[in-house]
């Protein structure tokens, strides 16, 4: 240290500084083409909105044959490196301090990796937003996290090494992470310490190479970028001392106040390592590098450095990344650099090769801070041969400065490693020059790695996929052909989320095809899908299939870039039928038109929607005994689960006290514009079979100052009580027993309420019947709630159709006698002819006769006739049929797709003799051709069980059962499509 200091004194009183002519003031920007010409002007153009490109001295810096590869503004400088930063493994740099980490989570719908809260020291929001108060880092890119910096450690990583504010050094085997500290496994002894503990913590040596696909991967999706010029990387350095690489397409620009001052721009940029976009000020940034993507600046790799055989200078002098090994900018020449790596001879770094690596080039020479004294030789090797590749003349002085060439590898082996050699000469060296290594600080100047193109291309194309949150754990099965990923600006304008980046994909020319195989936690009742797009019509199709069974068909909407209450919600799958049950999920993206880009944002297993929370969605008789009045009373209340309520089964509460329905352990939050979690809209549906009216009111900690109830059914409900009245009721008129539906906006009535709890009460002659209590974000969002609507029960009464519908449908049901198989029940839908309608299977041949049964129990031999192989549906046909009174048809419903908002009549020749097991079913999931229904209660429902619709038509099939008993209904339209074929198959 002493002979550092010794000489750093030396070279302030003998070191000339160079002198700027003043024939020609400098101008304020410089910058490097790729083809080595240097160009300046005093004003930089054309960067002040997103789409265009910058240009200096009428050349374009980021696009054309020929862009830069750094530009300077002189009026500024580098910082020195931040007391407090974050340091990744590319040597980007985020100067602020750690305040917390975050585990991998959902926030607002959208899967979120493990990051780091930073507290950035530097301005980084646009100057109309205040967003957020720090900057989210990727926990999988960080490499060193500075608290308190050790100038001993700058430039150097320590591997799994944590550095204690009382100087303690601690190296550790495992290392887990809290929200403000840390948990190691050193040795056999755990340790825990706070981040205010800890000056600086060094992570594990992670595979480098692996990491820098996965940050190509998320810069340039997919592998290509349109057009091809702009496949380039671009780096910040600021006067802050941030350090931050994205790529051409993740840059953004505002201009405040005139276009052409470079004064006014404020960039935006998302590197990989960022959930967040920054903000950076142009008048800020000393420094912009840029390089193609097939090329590696080697200041951006991980290295070691030896430094055997030091003598003077054997204390200290570590390697500096872009400095001088003294400090400052790095020089030599007369030739400005953008990039180097400072070392002090001898020394030896060593930097890991890919095996796509081709080649290699750099410049090496004396630092300008010797003057035209050390002396030095570079030398370049490659770990696998005994000869160096490259070596120098021998240096002399600051002056002159050596190239390599471009130095190719043939093959690259595993563990290939580059090495650079600044051999100090102490044997053999020259007259005049200093003895031994003094003052022998060498500089090599951009250095720079090649790779293959094609196949660094390829290599980040399958990597794509896995940079896509929303799809951990789950398998893209496309061949990588067939799926084009983008780059997507996501610009929007929501309190909770900026404007970012995000990778988006389409189809080609196939589906996108997803698959996993999971187990379904018993207690899970939704897959939730979170989706986005912002542009065209409502395509491409989203597909789910459980177990080979189509679960949900939706079109894909728009997303509103300003308005997040109001975009689409996430569509929801019902999974409540496999829950339980390992299966498998297969979701499918179509080709949509124009290749529409789609964001997935992710693929969550809920017991709730993360948008909608229903109230008693499915109360049990467990539920109603605990429910109690709000003085603390049994309640008696009553759960009902007649087939007449189609929305089954639902509550009834007698007339009089207030009954206490629900209590949230965290109170329900209501909001102006809610987030995910939050809510405004109320959804209920409310019947009364006597006079009166009823109460609904919400809970909460200031009710007595300021109490939420609603009235439904009259005009006198009382002071600070809100009136509902349904446009159904008269001016009149109280509630009645059909059932009301009321959507009502909580927010709008009641201002921010944080509602612990519900009760309803019964006002007047009767007790009151509630069903569908539902809250959500906005009233479009239960148009994502699969559920009957209690209204349908007004009209569609399914008790009353059934006394009319059984027995008609006992004459027209027939059980067929399949050899060796279970029976099947068929269905007449020609008397005349004697024409049946099934569920058939793989044995069906035309021609062959089977034996059905009526149900009086007399015997006939029908026919097979056709069958439709894709829904297995088929005809049959009595001979010399009897018209004995006894028969009844059904007409094949002519719809063309089922109803969700509908329920069916599901039916099966019972085991008593003469009887027909039969319940009505409401849709679980929807998929237009094929729906699951919910278990039929009152008998066990078999394959080939016949449906009956709302038109008392056959509307279809039972064709499987899901694991917990749910029928799997697939349409009967094949037999209308198909009729006269399958009537006449030899035809």
């Amino acid at each position: 240290m002493a002979f550092r200091l010794l000489l750093i004194a030396v070279l302030l009183v003998t070191c000339d500084l160079k002198s700027i002519s003043q024939a020609e003031e400098p101008q304020r920007f410089i910058a490097m083409l790729e083809d080595e010409r240097v160009v300046e002007d005093a004003i930089l153009r054309n960067w002040y909105s997103g789409n265009a490109m910058p240009q200096l001295a009428g050349h374009s810096l980021l696009n054309g044959g020929n862009p830069m590869r750094w530009l300077v503004d002189r009026t500024l400088g580098p910082a020195e490196t931040p007391t407090t930063y974050i340091e990744f493994y590319s040597g980007d740099r985020l100067p602020g301090r750690v305040m917390s980490y975050h585990e991998a989570s959902v926030e607002y719908q959208t899967d979120q990796p493990e990051s780091f809260s930073v507290a950035p020291s530097f301005p980084f929001n646009r100057s109309d937003s205040s967003y957020r108060q720090s900057i989210r880092v990727r926990r999988d890119f960080v490499r060193k996290i500075v608290w308190q910096q050790m100038p001993a450690l700058i430039d150097r990583h320590v591997p799994s090494t944590v550095f204690l504010t009382n100087g303690r050094e601690i190296q550790f085997r495992a290392i887990r992470f809290d929200t403000s500290g840390i948990h190691l496994l050193a040795g056999r002894e755990r340790m825990t310490f706070g981040f205010q503990e800890i000056a600086e913590l060094h992570l594990d040596n992670e595979s480098y190479w692996d990491r820098y696909l996965q940050e190509l991967a998320i810069l340039f999706p997919g592998g290509t970028v349109e057009p091809n010029d702009r496949q380039r990387l671009v780096q910040w350095e600021t006067v802050a001392g941030l350090v931050a690489t994205t790529s051409v397409q993740r840059i953004d620009v505002e201009s405040y106040g005139e276009n052409n001052n470079s004064d006014r721009w404020v960039h935006g940029i998302q590197p990989a390592w960022s959930l967040d976009t920054i903000w950076v000020a142009c008048r800020s940034t000393w420094m912009w590098r840029s390089w193609n993507f097939d090329t590696v600046p080697l200041f951006r790799l991980p290295f070691t450095e030896t430094r055997e055989g030091a003598m003077f200078s054997r204390g200290g002098f570590s390697a500096r990344v872009n400095r001088g090994v003294l400090g400052g900018t790095a020089e030599s020449g007369k030739r400005p650099t953008g990039w180097s790596i400072g070392v002090m001879a001898p020394s030896r770094l060593h930097f890991p090769l890919p095996l796509w690596a081709i080649g290699f080039q750099t410049r090496v020479a004396i630092d300008q801070a010797a003057h035209q004294r050390g002396c030095i030789q570079g030398q370049v090797f490659f770990s696998w041969e005994s000869d160096p590749k490259f070596t120098s003349p021998t240096l002399i002085g600051s002056d002159k400065v050596v190239a390599s060439g471009n130095l190719r590898f043939l093959t690259v082996p595993p563990e290939g490693e580059l090495v650079l050699v600044a051999d100090p000469m102490i044997e053999g060296r020259p007259a005049g020059a200093d003895p031994f290594d003094i003052r022998d600080m060498t500089n090599w100047l951009e250095p720079q790695l090649l790779l293959d193109k094609q196949t660094l291309r390829e290599a980040i194309k399958a990597r794509t996929a896995n940079t896509i949150l929303a799809w951990q754990g789950w398998q893209l099965e496309n061949d990588l052909s067939e799926v084009r990923f983008a780059m997507t600006h996501r610009r929007v304008q929501y309190p909770y989320e900026t404007s970012s980046w995000r990778t988006t994909i389409s189809a080609q020319d196939q589906p996108i095809r997803l698959t996993t195989r999971k187990k379904i936690a018993a207690e899970t009742k939704f897959l939730e899908i979170v989706t986005a797009k912002f542009e065209g019509p409502e395509q491409p199709v989203l597909d789910v299939r459980i177990n080979g069974i189509p679960v949900l068909s939706a079109p894909l909407q728009n997303t509103n870039a300003s308005d997040h209450v109001h975009s689409p919600p996430p569509y929801l799958v019902n999974v409540t039928p496999f829950a339980g049950s390992e299966v498998t999920i297969e979701i499918t993206q179509s080709v949509g038109p124009e290749e529409l880009p789609v964001d997935w944002r992710g693929l969550h297993f809920l017991e709730h929607p993360s948008f909608l929370y229903p109230v008693l969605e499915n109360p049990t008789l467990a539920d109603v005994a605990a429910m109690q009045t709000l003085a603390g009373d049994p309640a008696h209340v009553i759960l009902r689960n007649e087939i007449r309520q189609l929305s089954r089964p639902l509550i009834e509460t007698p007339d009089g006290e207030w009954i206490k329905i629900a209590s949230f352990e965290k109170p329900l939050e209501i909001r102006e514009r809610p987030v995910s979690g939050q809510y405004r809209q109320l959804r209920f549906a409310v019947a009364k079979a006597g006079q009166g009216h009823a109460l609904i009111r919400f809970l909460h900690d200031e009710e007595e100052t300021s109490p939420a109830i609603y009235s439904i059914g009259t005009k006198s409900a009382g002071k600070g009580v809100i009136e509902l009245n349904p446009r159904s009721f008269g001016k009149e008129k109280s509630l009645d027993e059909n059932w009301h539906v009321i959507t009502t906006d909580l927010y709008s009535n009641f201002r921010d309420l944080d509602i612990t709890g519900i009760a309803i009460k019964s006002v007047g002659e009767s007790s009151c019947l509630w069903d569908q209590i539902c809250f959500a974000g906005t009233s479009w969002n239960f148009s994502r709630n699969l559920s009957v609507s209690a209204e349908n029960s007004n009209w569609d009464n399914w008790q009353k159709r059934s006394e009319e519908l059984l027995p008609r449908l006992q004459k027209a049901t027939l059980t067929v006698h399949l050899p060796g198989q279970t029976a099947r029940p068929a269905v007449m839908v020609d008397q005349n002819a004697g024409i049946l309608a099934m569920l058939g299977d793989d044995d069906w041949k035309p021609g062959t006769t089977v034996e059905v049964s009526r149900f009086d129990g007399k015997k006939f031999v029908a026919k097979r006739l056709g069958i439709d192989k894709p829904s297995q549906f088929g005809f049959l046909q009595i001979d010399s049929i009897e018209q004995d009174g006894q028969w009844q048809a059904f007409n094949v419903s002519s719809r063309t797709q089922f109803d969700w908002q509908y329920s069916h009549l599901l039916l099966q020749p019972s085991e008593q003799p003469g009887k027909l097991a039969w319940d009505i079913c409401r849709p679980l999931t929807y998929d237009k051709q094929v729906v699951i229904v919910t278990k039929p209660e009152s008998f066990a429902c078999q394959i080939g069980a016949i449906a009956i619709d709302r038109d008392h038509q056959i509307s279809g099939f039972v064709t499987g059962i899901a694991p917990n008993g749910q029928p799997v209904l697939t349409i009967a339209r094949p037999l209308i499509e198909h009729a006269s074929h399958l009537k006449n198959p030899q035809n």
